[in-house]
């Protein structure tokens, strides 16, 4: 059984050997496929998928890899071999958009989601109201960064949340583009003191985690 870890370009050679793990690489076709030999699949724990996440930034520094979804197994190199053949066009094409990129993530501030305390001189229609305008403020703030990153930004998307009251914003970023890209962001949260940037950080949030 072969654990899969990620799917690279075809001259990304040895360079399972470089990171320190069991990973060997294996060419199918026009593409280098991470693996591990397991004797079993993968425990869902917090120690096998921080492990996993590890491996995969150390490949992204040696060379741009779409990762895999934590526990893809084949049972043998005949089996990779042809989950390669029936995703070679569309993996090689997603590595090529992610080629010379990296991830920038805008951090924006949410509208409180529960309600306040309702007092003598606010009604519910008013805290509706005031809501309302707030999300619309929201969705135009949104609106305006994506417009001012157009320029930079070869593709964004709206991550998931993952803290209460905050939204996330991806950009995927040609790697010389992306101090400008950051300067940018910047410059128009001045004066919005909750607005932030993290990264660059490798952009797999636009690899499309691939499973066979």
């Amino acid at each position: 059984m072969m654990l899969l870890y990620a799917v690279a370009a075809a001259d990304a050679g040895s360079t399972g050997e470089v990171v320190d793990t069991p990973l060997q690489a294996h060419r199918s076709g026009g593409l280098t496929v991470f693996v591990e030999p397991r004797a079993q699949s993968p425990q869902r724990s917090t120690r096998e998928l921080l492990g996993f996440g590890r491996v995969l930034h150390q490949l992204w520094s040696y060379v741009p890899v779409l990762p895999m979804r934590f526990g893809t197994v084949v049972s043998d190199t005949d089996e990779l071999d042809q989950l390669v053949a029936e995703r070679e066009s569309e993996w090689t094409d997603r590595i090529a958009a992610v080629t010379g990129r990296s991830e920038c993530i805008v951090h924006l501030p949410l509208p409180e989601r529960v309600p306040e305390l309702v007092g003598d001189t606010q009604t519910g229609s008013d805290y509706l109201r005031r809501r309302a305008a707030e999300l619309k403020q929201h969705d135009a703030e949104t609106a305006e960064l994506k417009a001012l990153l157009a320029p930079y930004a070869s593709e964004i998307t709206t991550l998931p949340s993952v803290r209460p009251h905050e939204a996330r914003l991806s950009v995927l970023l040609p790697d010389e583009q992306v101090e400008a890209a950051r300067t940018a962001i910047r410059d128009w949260a001045t004066d919005r003191s909750e607005v932030t940037v993290t990264g660059p950080w490798p952009p797999f949030s636009f690899c499309q985690e691939e499973s066979p």
